[in-house]
């Protein structure tokens, strides 16, 4: 038997069953929304559960999700208050869905315990946290922006150092510890020294193997290095780290280039007036390797004669850093470089000093930046015959005394380079006590004998500024200002040549050498130093000195 079924028929059966099929569907997703009636937190007994809740966007009424439930519990977690796992559980009511969140609470902070700091004390450590001793730990936020201030201010302070993984908080007694390490230096090494002794170099360095390692105490210490002046720089940072043997180890390695310290100097001449004139002179700032600088001249002045002149000096005599300094001499000075005596003599030779003697100086450092110097001084000084005659009221300048001195001086150094100064200041106030035996005549043949005890004092003052403050980098170069003001006076009988004297190339520029003279001084100057290539500077300068207190009568007109 056949059964004949017609195209609408299908259809029409199709049809029903796509109606049956959505109703079905329709109604189970209505079955299945559900909204969320309450949110409840547990296990909190000292956060408040409305700082829970404000920490979460999940609201009442709100469609019940699995996506949105894990972004809640996502949000608990981060607040930091709670221990990791938070759970959740719901329970179905009429009016919806019941969400209870159950968290576990850090433990309280009862003591905060900071291990392995020596260069920052512990007070100043816990004085950047935010973290406070009776308050619930906080380790994703509080505790993470606790560590980075500590770094932080160990890296502010030059020093290298981190927050060990063992930080964490005894559940039992409360105690947080907080393990910093600090990275020590473990060798220190030279490299590139042929002439110059490795001691040479690691002597100047404040740090030592065994102390933290410091990169603004290094930068100083390189800084010294190179104001030895007995090393070539190159690079911008003239040294570089190595991992030592263990963790929290480096080593420094500080590769230097040696210059040409020694010079040989030899000039000769001969005229008919003066005869053979010449000079010859050897000198070496790194003698024996030891950064030692050592000095001999020879002039001849022609008929005048010849000079001699010897000098040393030992930066470090001793661990103390106590620097030597001595010099012996035979030597001829002409006072002054031109006429300045209103065009009454022929040249500029007429007047001169033999000087025989010697000095010896000791410094030694009271501090970082000062420093004591004694200076023992015992010479004879000689003038010549000022062939000119002046005015039989004058007193002539020839003259000749045997003298012996000692001075004082205390110094202050804060300078980023001795060398080339862009930051900082020097001071430097001296006390000269001596004695003066000498003689003086008039042009009528009178003599005086005179003696006595004379007093000096001396003041020198120097300040550096560049925009920018101190150097960055040992080669950086940019314009900078400095000015100096030098002052000094004298109490006591003293001959003409022990006064004091400005002019020239070395105080006030712009004027004749030695113009002005007297018992006092005062000079101050100014000046703009830019740069113009590698190794030219330009300098614009403003001076303004003066000497005066000259017993009347004491030389001639100037």
């Amino acid at each position: 038997m056949y059964v004949f079924v017609g195209w609408n028929s299908i259809y029409r059966l199709l049809m029903a069953v796509l109606a049956i099929v959505l109703i079905l569907s329709t109604g189970l997703a209505v079955a299945q929304e559900k909204t969320i009636s309450e949110i409840k937190i547990t296990g909190n007994d000292h956060v408040s559960t409305d700082s829970v809740l404000a920490a979460i966007t999940l609201k009442p009424e709100a469609a019940f999700s699995e996506l949105t439930v894990q972004q809640a519990k996502q949000a608990i977690e981060s607040m930091g208050y709670f221990q990791p796992g938070v759970t959740v559980g719901t329970e179905t009511l009429d009016s919806g869905v019941r969400l209870v969140f159950n968290v576990v609470e850090n433990p309280i902070v009862k003591e905060i315990s900071i291990s392995g700091n020596t260069v920052i004390p512990r007070e100043k450590l816990q004085s950047l946290m935010r973290t406070s001793v009776g308050s619930v730990l906080n380790t994703n936020t509080l505790l993470q922006q606790d560590v980075k201030a500590i770094e932080a201010f160990y890296e502010k302070e030059g020093y290298a150092a981190y927050v060990t993984e063992e930080i964490g908080i005894d559940p039992q007694t409360g105690v947080l510890k907080i393990p910093v390490m600090e990275i020590k230096i473990e060798g220190i090494k030279v490299t590139g020294n042929r002439k110059t002794k490795s001691d040479v170099v690691l002597r100047e360095m404040q740090q030592k193997p065994g102390d933290v390692y410091n990169l603004k105490a290094l930068y100083a210490d390189i800084q010294r290095i190179y104001d030895l002046n007995i090393f070539e720089l190159e690079g911008a940072i003239p040294y570089k780290t190595e991992p030592g043997s263990d963790i929290g180890k480096v080593n420094i390695v500080i590769p230097v280039k040696e210059k040409q310290t020694g010079a040989v100097t030899l000039g000769l001449g001969y005229s008919s007036k003066q005869g053979l004139v010449g000079q010859a002179k050897v000198s070496e700032d790194n003698f024996r390797g030891r950064a030692q600088k050592a000095n001999v001249l020879w002039e001849q002045s022609g008929e005048r004669g010849a000079s001699y002149e010897v000098g040393f000096f030992e930066p470090w005599l001793d661990s103390h850093q106590t620097s030597l300094g001595v010099n012996l001499y035979n030597k001829l000075i002409f006072r002054f470089s031109s006429n300045v005596f209103g065009g009454t003599t022929s040249s500029a030779n007429d007047y001169d000093e033999r000087r025989k003697g010697g000095s010896i100086t000791i410094g030694r450092p009271l501090s970082r930046i000062n420093r004591g110097f004694l200076t023992f001084r015992s010479e004879s000084v000689d003038t010549s015959i000022i062939e000119t005659v002046f005015d039989p009221d004058l007193f002539n300048l020839n003259q000749s005394a045997t003298i012996i001195s000692g001075t004082g001086r205390f110094s202050s150094d804060t300078r980023d380079s001795q060398i080339d100064t862009y930051a900082g200041g020097y001071n430097s106030l001296a006390m000269e006590v001596g004695n003066a035996d000498f003689q003086r005549q008039n042009l009528s043949s009178v003599v005086e004998d005179l003696k006595g005890t004379f007093v000096k004092y001396s003041l020198d003052g120097r300040r550096y500024f560049s925009k920018g403050g101190p150097r960055k980098e040992l080669n950086e170069q940019r314009p900078r200002v400095a000015v100096r003001l030098m002052a000094g006076s004298l109490t006591g009988e003293v001959p003409f040549f022990e006064q004091y004297f400005i002019g020239g190339a070395e105080s006030l520029r712009g004027f004749k050498e030695d113009r002005f003279w007297g018992r006092s001084m005062l000079l101050a100057s100014g000046e703009y130093r830019f740069p113009l290539a590698k190794s030219l500077t330009g300098v614009g300068f403003v001076d303004y000195g003066d000497a005066w207190g000259a017993p009347e009568r004491s030389g001639p007109d100037r």
